[in-house]
């Protein structure tokens, strides 16, 4: 939804979703308050027979909406509520997965309009429907003007000029900004990210490959954990229950109504039911991202149809919520078969609320007019509190080309005291062609740093026109106090033709160089010789971590040409100094071709690395041998020879044993398969046992899967890991997973996530189709004994002291939860955030949902002894047991006949007769709300 100018509201209806796209259900629906008090009381169809719209902005005088694959304008010239005129702007967006096309176009500070954009998602099951790849960006009503190829990246645009810029990286559905102009963007699990460096600036230097255009802000791991209240949730194939999965709508709040509440994002998190809010604050050259609330989201619903997908910012001040309210939110793509193709699937798709939230008090109800405001009232609340009122009026002053209060722009856009104001001003001034120098000079040494770094994107273009006058100003700035005024610097430096600024670059490169994103903003610039820029760098003696990562990124630029990749490994031999060696390897290997052609005393050289005592040297060796193709290299025999004695001797450490059948499996020698099986057995390490199924399925994927699987039972988790991902890369061997799934010989808990979404989302349709029966269940399938303690955990109240009690009888000796138990079982604070009835689900059906790690294991010593408990560790010489109650038990290694799993949770399958549902219900309530205690070692 959007405001108006002119104080209606456009909504837009997207009654498509998720497959019907003939049936021209989309439409764009206006909203009218027509007595002035704030509240709409008119709603009137504006445009229909649109496919699958997404996003909605008024501009001039009608309204933009994205409808891949096209952006459109619509207006209505005879003033009878219906738009008669339909224009593509721009066409040739993928047409895909609705929840990942074009959609959310957003006026920007700099006068462009953005559009989130993830580009054509890979369909297997209905790719007739959404697998259009998209073609070249363009605008369909200019014959000549240019086509873009924007992949999968946002972009931004200019109706009028005829010009699309794309940005560094996707936005999934919805982008937002801050107030200064930082590009924030997300997708479905990570629900916050800024843009650091923009599109434009990485596009400049051909040889730079940067490995991500955006920084997770979040200030844990993500997905981040949720904390739903819904009683009866749905859940789908893929849906990470108790985690961040739905993220979209991704909004900063800058409303200017809610004291206490600045700097604030929402996030919809529709598969939850809830709205989520981050704290943002400075943190360098980027942002940390902080819950608003510990343990409880800012807004959530006990309705499983509550689905917020989308947020506006009122005239207001107030947050507005749309609530798609739908029973089914994910996608088919995602779902099992009886979910698509039932007749609930499109329920609720005639429904649909806007939620305002407003402060404890409330907001004045008021329409506001900018339609109706002169150039002066338009000027005065470019300063305003509220981010609608100055981005609409910024944008009626640029799209009507009024300088009618010049003046007072200028006046604006030099006031030190106003910083919001003074910076909306300053791109006013810009988007009319009408901004000074001397407006920009003076920004350049404003007391607010977000001002000071617009000054010198403004200044950008204005460098060749007097060179001398922009390089003594900028030069003032090498030591700002903030970090993004600096960052900004370096990356606008390149902008100038001046040798005294590319100076200033390498200075601020050696000093900065701990920062990332400095390194990023340095090396976008074209690098004549990159071999000189690593001699610098290299000569750093002792490098500490900041001095390591500049050495990988210098590197990096080094090779991406054949010539300066074999000058920057000379250099590498010379340093002598494996943990240089190392990091300059790993940036030659990011930025080096697929294959590259070196010498052969370069290869040797590599192969040398390889076979180091040094494990990061080995490892940042090894990712290089494919590509010099270092295996018809005469040392190579050599290297085999050391690489299989290595292997076989037990004695070594695992990790470089590891390392020596990566190695061997290179060759690709069948010759090698013995060597690889022996490594897979009963008592090896698991990090070598991990290696050799990897080696193994190189060499032979098709006769290996047998032998995998036969073993499979007796495989720690971490070389099952590694078994389940090569099989299920390959067809054949994958049909061979699915039957010893199917046969019972691989349970479904026993394979990763992972492996599991490669198998249900399968090219094959039958094995697709096998995989999703056999790796999901539904809810029939349950039984009447999950239905009566689902019945039970829906009542209120909740008694906490009984749930305690339940714990302490029947958890505890297992357990660790608020700061008692034992370390037998996980942690119960690591299930807090699942929803209470997928809780349930684990605790009555425990051998459905092992956790990896914590799956029962049986030990057979060779004098006829049995024991059982959870593999807590397998060193070189012993295997360790932990048994109910925390306790370790050791065995040496000689000592053991075998090891397997037991195929069963080391939980009670029968807490249904020891636990009443009441008392169940309380136990689950009590696991999601005690107090979560740090150990010993946090």
């Amino acid at each position: 939804m959007a405001f108006g100018p002119d104080g209606r509201t456009w909504v837009v209806e997207n009654s498509g979703y998720p497959l019907d796209k003939e049936g021209g259900l989309g439409r764009v629906r206006l909203l009218q308050d027509r007595d002035g008090d704030g509240r709409p009381e008119a709603s009137t169809l504006f445009a229909d027979g649109l496919t699958m719209p997404t996003g909605v902005m008024p501009w001039k005088h009608g309204v933009i909406v994205t409808d891949a694959p096209d952006v459109l304008f619509l207006a209505d010239n005879d003033g009878d509520g219906r738009a008669d005129e339909r224009r593509r702007l721009l066409t040739g967006f993928a047409f895909t997965n609705p929840q990942h096309t074009v959609s959310s176009p957003t006026y920007g500070l700099d006068n462009w309009i953005h559009l989130a954009n993830e580009g054509p998602i890979r369909s297997v099951v209905f790719r007739d429907e959404f697998g259009d790849p998209g073609q070249a960006i363009h605008f369909p009503e200019a014959e000549r003007s240019p086509r873009f190829d924007v992949g999968r990246r946002s972009l931004k645009f200019r109706p009028d000029s005829f010009e699309v810029e794309p940005l560094a990286g996707a936005s999934q559905f919805g982008l937002a900004f801050s107030a200064w102009g930082d590009i924030l963007t997300h997708n479905n699990t990570l629900h916050v990210r800024h843009e650091v460096i923009p599109g434009r600036y990485l596009r400049r230097n051909p040889a730079l490959n940067v490995p991500k255009t955006a920084q997770n802000v979040y200030e844990v791991s993500e997905p981040a954990p949720v904390y739903p209240i819904t009683e009866n949730p749905r859940f789908e194939l893929l849906s990470g229950m108790g985690q961040m999965t739905s993220a979209a709508g991704l909004t900063r709040y800058l409303g200017g109504a809610f004291p206490g509440y600045e700097d604030l994002t929402f996030v919809a998190e529709s598969v939850h039911n809830v709205v989520h809010a981050d704290r943002w604050e400075p943190a360098g050259t980027t942002f940390v991202a902080r819950p608003l609330r510990r343990g409880r989201e800012f807004l959530a619903s006990k309705d499983a149809w509550f689905r917020p997908v989308n947020f506006a910012i009122g005239p207001d001040g107030a947050l507005y919520v749309v609530d798609y309210y739908r029973l089914v939110i994910e996608h088919p793509e995602w779902t099992a078969a009886e979910t698509y193709e039932s007749e609930g699937l499109y329920d609720g798709s005639d429904r649909g609320r806007i939620w305002r939230v407003v402060p404890r008090g409330g907001l004045p109800q008021t329409t506001a007019r900018l339609d109706r405001a002169s150039a002066e009232e338009l000027v005065r609340l470019l300063g305003s509190r509220n981010s609608w009122q100055r981005f609409a009026a910024q944008q009626l002053l640029v799209t009507q080309n009024d300088l009618g209060d010049e003046r007072g722009l200028r006046e604006l856009a030099a006031d030190d005291a106003n910083p919001l104001g003074r910076l909306h001003a300053l791109w006013t001034l810009e988007g009319l062609d009408a901004l000074p120098s001397g407006l920009i000079l003076q920004a350049l040494r404003a007391s607010s740093a977000g001002v000071r770094r617009n000054a010198i994107r403004l200044a950008e273009g204005r460098f060749r026109r007097n060179p001398a006058l922009w390089e003594d100003a900028l030069l003032r700035l090498e030591g700002d106090p903030d970090s993004k005024v600096r960052l900004q610097l370096m990356l606008t430096l390149r902008e100038s033709p001046s040798e005294r600024l590319r100076s200033m670059r390498d200075r601020m490169l050696l000093a900065e160089g701990g920062d990332e994103w400095f390194r990023v903003a340095a090396l976008t610039w074209p690098e004549p010789d990159p071999v000189r820029l690593l001699r610098v760098a290299s000569g750093v003696s002792e490098p500490d971590e900041s001095g390591v990562l500049l050495l990988e990124s210098v590197a990096a630029l080094a090779g991406s040409g054949g010539r300066s990749f074999t000058t920057a490994v000379r250099i590498a031999q010379d340093i002598k100094d494996p943990v240089r060696q190392a990091a300059m390897l790993r940036g030659l290997h990011d930025g080096a071709a697929a294959e590259v052609r070196v010498p052969p005393d370069i290869q040797e050289a590599v192969l040398g690395f390889a076979t180091s005592s040094d494990a990061g040297l080995r490892k940042a060796a090894l990712q290089h041998l494919i590509r010099i193709r270092a295996a018809k290299h005469p040392a190579w025999a050599r290297a085999v020879v050391w690489a299989t004695r290595i292997v076989q001797d037990e004695k070594r450490g695992a990790a470089l044993r590891a390392d020596a059948i990566r190695l061997l499996s290179l060759g690709r020698d069948l010759g090698l398969r013995d060597i690889f099986r022996g490594a897979i057995r009963p008592g090896e390490h698991p990090a070598v046992q991990a290696a050799a199924i990897v080696a193994l399925f190189r060499i032979d994927p098709d006769g290996s899967a047998p032998f995998l699987i036969d073993r499979w039972p007796a495989l720690p988790p971490m070389a099952r890991r590694a078994a389940g991902e090569s099989l299920s890369s390959k067809v054949r061997s994958a049909g061979e997973l699915v039957n010893a799934l199917e046969a019972g010989s691989v349970q479904p808990w026993m394979l990763e996530f992972r492996s599991k979404r490669r198998l249900i989302m399968h090219q094959d349709s039958g094995l697709r189709e096998r995989a999703r029966r056999v790796l999901t269940q539904s809810e029939a399938e349950l039984g009447a004994t999950l239905q009566r303690y689902r019945a039970a955990l829906s009542a209120e109240p909740f008694d906490e002291s009984r749930g305690k009690r339940v714990f302490q009888s029947h958890c505890r000796d297992c357990h660790r939860l608020g700061g008692e138990g034992a370390d037998y079982g996980p942690d119960l604070a690591s299930v807090r955030t699942r929803p209470a009835l997928n809780v349930l689900h684990d605790i009555l059906l425990p051998n459905e949902s092992i956790a990896q790690s914590y799956e029962s294991h049986v030990v057979h010593l060779s004098h006829g002894e049995v024991a059982e408990g959870i593999l807590h560790s397998q060193e070189a010489g012993f295997v360790a047991l932990r048994i109910e109650g925390g306790e370790l038990l050791r065995f040496d290694r000689g000592s053991i006949a075998s090891i397997r799993p037991a195929q069963l949770s080391a939980m009670p399958t029968d807490l249904y007769v020891q636990i009443a549902p009441a008392e169940m219900a309380d136990l689950v309530r009590y696991i999601q709300s005690a107090p979560v205690q740090a150990g010993p070692s946090e």
